[in-house]
C-alpha cells in the first residue's frame, strides 16, 4: 500500500505512513566499575536499574557513546522496506521525502526523534527531522485503550507480531557487557559477532512490519486530537529548565543526611537492621520490642508510628524509614540522571499514558507527585527570614539576624522554599538541621523548585478551579451546583449546607469571624464532593479521612443526604450504565444520555464524548451478578490492568459500573478541555514546558506574556461548553515552580 492510503478503521480511518525504526548502542545509564569488572547503574540509580530506564530517551540519545547499529525504513512507494548501517552512503530518499514535508511514522516516536536529533543530525549531519512532521503508532494505541508496547498491541490485535528474538539481542548487542574469559571485551561489535549483527539488522526489519500491521489495525488520531499530538510532541522535546546547582545543593544534604540517619538505624537497633529498606528486619526489631506493625508503605506509615511512644527509640526507627523510604525525595537522582547538557528535562509526560481517558501520565521525576509541603516555619517580622518552627529559641530571637520579634506561622511556600535553598547552599547537614529540623522533608519540600527558568525568563502558571467538580455538575444537569459555579463557587459550603441542614451564609460569618473555615467545610463538604461525585460511598469516606471523625452509620447516614441533595448526578451514573448495557446488548445501535453516547462496533464499546473524541472498551460484555440490591447487569471489557486490586498486570477482562464509567467520562472531559487550552496557547506564541491534570506552565522571556493573558486563553472554552464556568485563577509569574 502507498504512503497516504486510507480505509476506515474503528469509528474513523486508518492512513499509511511511511515509517522507520532505531536499533542503538550506548552506554549511557551505565557505570565501569575497574575494581568489580563490572557495568553497573549510576549513583543514585533505583535497585539494579540501568540504561535507558535511568536516564530518559532525550539523555540516552545525547551521551557520546550512543551510536546507530542500523535504521530500517520504508516510503511506502513500493519499494519496499530497505536498511542503513554506519559506513553505508546516507539515505537520501529517506531525506527527500522528509524535506518535502511529508509525514514519517514510529512507534514511541519521541525516541526516534531524539536518536535522530542528537546522534544523526548533530554528529552524522543529517538534515533536521522536524517534530510536527512525525506521527506515532503507540500514541495511537493508547488513543484506542491497548497497550502502548509494540509487542503487547500487535499480541491483542492478532496481527505481525514483533519478534521475540530481539530482546536478547538487544542485551547482546545494544548495551555493553561484563568481560568474561571467553569474551574479554566489554562490547560485542559487527567484527567480533557478525551474525548476531546480521540477525539484529533483520529484527529492525520485521520491528517496521509489525509497527506497520499495528497502525494499520489502529484507527488514526483525528482533527483536533493530531493538533494535541503535535501540541504534545513540542512540549516534551523543549523540556523543563532545572536549577543544577540548586539540584546538586540538595542531593549533597540528602545524601549526608541519609548516611548519618543509616548510621544511627544500625546503632539503635544493635546492627539488626543495616538500612532502611530492610523492612522485614524492621518489623521483627520492633516485635521483639512489643510494637507489632503491619505495612510499612507510605499509606499505613502514620498508624504505624502512632504505634509507638514519643521520643522512644522505636517511633525513632520508623521515623527514619519513614524518611530514607520516601520515594518523592529519591526523585533528586531522577532529576539528576535525566536532565540534558542543556539544563533541561525532556520526556516527563506520556501522551495519553492514563489509562483510557486519555490523560497524559507521568514519567521520570513525574511531576503530579512531587510533594507540596515541607517542615512547619515560620518568618521572622524584622529579616523576612523563614526558617523551621522549631528553630524558634523561647526568648524569641530570630536564629539569622538575632532581633526579639513576633514571629509569625508561615504555610510551606515560595519563600520558604526559597530561604531553604539558600540554606542548602551551605552544603553543611548540621547548619540545615539547625534550621530546618528535618533536612529529608526540607529538601523534599524544595522539589518543585528545582524546575526553575533561566536569568532572563520567568513561569507564568495557572490552574483551573474545580475542574472536575464543574464538569460533572454541567454533564449531569445539576442545576444548583451549576448556579454555584457560575457565582461564588464555593461548593464544599454549599455542599456542606445541604447535608447539615446548616445555613450556607453561616460558613461566610464564621469565617468572618474566626478568621478559620467552619469546620463543616472539610468534614463534610470537602470529603463529601471528594468522595461522593463518583459513586463513592463508606469506603471512599473513610480513604478521604471520614472514619477519623464519624462512624460507618454517620458516614452513610451522610452518603444519602449527598444523593438526595444531587439528584441529578445520581440518575447521570445509572442512566449511562443504562446506556452502556443497552449498547452492549444490542450492537450497531447508539443509547444516549445528555451529552454521552455509547454504541458498539466490531466488538468495541465506544463512548462518545461532548468534543467528538470517544473511548474505547474492547470486546464489551454484560452478564448478571447476584448484588445486595438483587440481579444487576455487571459489565465487563478487555483493557490493560496494571496490577490494582492484586489482579496481575497486563490484558485481562475488567469490571466496571456506573461509578468508573462517571469518572472516565468527567476525566475525559476536564482533559478535553485543558488540551483545548494547550492548542490556543501554543498558536497564541506561548512555550508551554509543563501541565498537570489542571495547572499549565509556560516559560516566558522577561517582559513578555501575562497571568492575566494566560488565564485569559485557558478560560476560552470550546464550542461545545462555551458557556461553562471553568475558570483559570490564582496563577503566578515567577522564576521558580511552586504548588500556591
Amino acid at each position: 500500500m502507498i504512503h497516504g492510503h486510507r480505509e476506515p478503521r474503528g469509528l474513523g480511518y486508518t492512513t499509511v505512513l511511511a515509517d522507520m525504526d532505531f536499533e542503538t548502542y550506548s552506554e549511557a545509564g551505565m557505570v565501569w566499575d575497574e575494581t568489580a569488572q563490572k557495568w553497573k547503574g549510576p549513583p543514585g540509580a533505583a535497585g539494579n536499574t540501568k540504561g535507558l530506564p535511568v536516564t530518559g530517551a532525550s539523555v540516552y540519545a545525547e551521551h557520546p557513546s550512543t551510536e546507530v547499529i542500523c535504521l530500517a525504513y520504508d516510503l511506502k512507494d513500493g519499494a519496499g522496506p530497505r536498511l542503513w548501517t554506519p559506513g553505508c552512503p546516507p539515505p537520501y530518499d529517506l531525506f527527500s521525502h522528509i524535506n518535502t514535508g511529508k509525514l514519517i511514522e514510529a512507534h514511541n516516536a519521541t525516541f526516534e526523534f531524539f536518536i535522530w536529533h542528537y546522534v544523526c543530525h548533530l554528529r552524522y549531519g543529517w538534515p533536521e527531522l522536524p517534530i510536527q512532521q512525525l506521527r506515532c503508532s503507540m500514541a495511537k494505541c493508547y488513543n484506542w485503550s491497548l497497550p502502548g508496547a509494540l509487542g503487547k498491541a500487535a499480541a491483542v490485535l492478532g496481527g505481525p507480531n514483533k519478534n521475540t528474538e530481539g530482546e536478547k539481542l538487544i542485551r547482546d548487542l545494544s548495551i555493553p557487557k561484563n568481560p568474561t574469559k571467553n569474551e574479554p571485551y566489554k562490547r560485542r561489535t559487527v567484527y567480533t559477532h557478525p551474525d548476531k549483527f546480521r540477525n539484529m539488522y533483520g529484527y529492525c526489519l520485521d520491528d517496521i512490519k509489525a509497527e506497520a500491521g499495528v497502525s494499520w489495525a489502529v484507527p488514526d488520531l483525528d482533527g483536533f486530537e493530531e493538533e494535541v499530538f503535535v501540541t504534545d510532541k513540542e512540549i516534551v522535546t523543549r523540556g523543563v529548565p532545572i536549577d543544577r546547582k540548586a539540584l546538586g545543593d540538595c542531593i549533597a544534604v540528602y545524601e549526608q543526611a541519609a548516611a548519618q540517619m543509616t548510621t544511627e538505624l544500625q546503632q539503635i537497633t544493635g546492627g539488626a537492621v543495616k538500612t532502611a529498606s530492610e523492612l522485614q528486619k524492621i518489623t521483627a526489631w520492633l516485635a521483639g520490642r512489643g510494637v507489632t506493625v503491619g505495612s510499612l508503605d507510605k499509606k499505613n506509615m502514620p498508624a504505624a508510628i502512632e504505634l509507638t511512644e514519643p521520643g522512644s527509640i522505636e517511633r525513632r526507627v520508623l521515623e527514619i524509614r519513614r524518611d530514607l523510604g520516601s520515594a518523592s525525595v529519591k526523585k533528586l537522582f531522577a532529576f539528576n540522571l535525566r536532565t540534558n547538557a542543556d539544563g533541561r528535562i525532556r520526556d516527563i509526560f506520556a501522551y495519553q499514558g492514563a489509562d483510557r481517558t486519555g490523560r497524559w501520565a507521568g514519567r521520570g521525576v513525574q511531576p503530579q507527585n512531587l510533594p507540596n509541603s515541607g517542615p512547619d516555619c515560620r518568618r521572622c517580622t524584622v529579616c523576612d527570614t523563614v526558617y523551621w518552627e522549631g528553630r524558634v529559641t523561647l526568648d524569641d530571637l530570630c536564629p539569622v539576624c538575632g532581633s526579639r520579634c513576633k514571629q509569625r506561622k508561615e504555610e510551606w511556600g515560595i519563600a520558604s522554599m526559597e530561604s531553604a535553598l539558600v540554606d542548602m547552599t551551605t552544603r553543611d547537614l548540621n547548619y540545615v538541621t539547625n534550621m530546618w529540623g528535618n533536612p529529608i522533608a526540607a529538601v523534599a519540600g524544595c522539589l518543585r523548585g528545582l524546575f526553575c527558568a533561566p536569568e532572563g525568563s520567568a513561569f507564568i502558571c495557572s490552574d483551573y478551579s474545580a475542574i472536575e467538580a464543574v464538569v460533572l455538575a454541567f454533564m449531569a444537569g445539576e442545576e444548583w451546583r451549576m448556579d454555584v459555579f457560575r457565582t461564588h463557587g464555593k461548593i464544599y459550603e454549599m455542599g456542606a449546607s445541604k447535608i447539615t441542614g446548616i445555613p450556607f451564609e453561616e460558613f461566610a460569618r464564621h469565617k468572618e469571624a474566626t478568621g478559620q473555615h467552619h469546620p463543616m467545610r472539610k468534614k463534610v463538604g470537602k470529603v463529601s464532593e471528594l468522595a461522593s461525585g463518583y459513586g463513592g460511598s463508606l469506603g471512599a469516606w473513610k480513604q478521604f479521612g471520614a472514619g477519623a471523625f464519624m462512624s460507618d452509620e454517620e458516614i452513610m447516614e451522610n452518603v444519602k443526604k449527598w444523593r438526595k441533595a444531587s439528584p441529578m448526578i445520581t440518575k447521570f451514573w445509572y442512566s449511562i450504565q443504562d446506556a452502556a448495557v443497552a449498547a452492549i446488548k444490542f450492537p450497531g445501535r447508539c443509547y444516549s444520555y445528555r451529552d454521552i453516547s455509547y454504541g458498539v462496533k466490531n466488538d468495541v464499546l465506544y463512548c462518545r464524548l461532548p468534543s467528538g473524541r470517544s473511548l474505547a472498551y474492547h470486546k464489551p460484555r454484560v452478564s448478571p451478578r447476584m448484588t445486595d440490591w438483587g440481579l444487576k447487569d455487571q459489565i465487563t471489557f478487555e483493557g490493560w490492568d496494571s496490577g490494582s486490586k492484586g489482579v496481575s498486570k497486563g490484558w485481562n477482562r475488567i469490571e466496571t459500573y456506573y461509578g468508573k464509567l462517571t469518572e472516565n467520562i468527567v476525566q475525559a472531559v476536564a482533559r478535553d478541555i485543558l488540551a483545548y487550552a494547550l492548542v490556543n496557547l501554543r498558536n497564541a506564541g506561548y512555550r508551554t514546558v509543563m501541565h498537570i491534570h489542571d495547572e499549565i506552565v509556560v516559560e516566558v522571556n522577561d517582559g513578555e506574556g501575562s497571568v492575566e493573558e494566560v488565564e485569559e486563553i485557558m478560560g476560552r472554552m470550546p464550542p461545545w461548553c462555551s458557556d461553562w464556568p471553568v475558570r483559570a485563577a490564582g496563577g503566578w509569574r515567577g522564576r521558580r515552580y511552586r504548588k500556591d
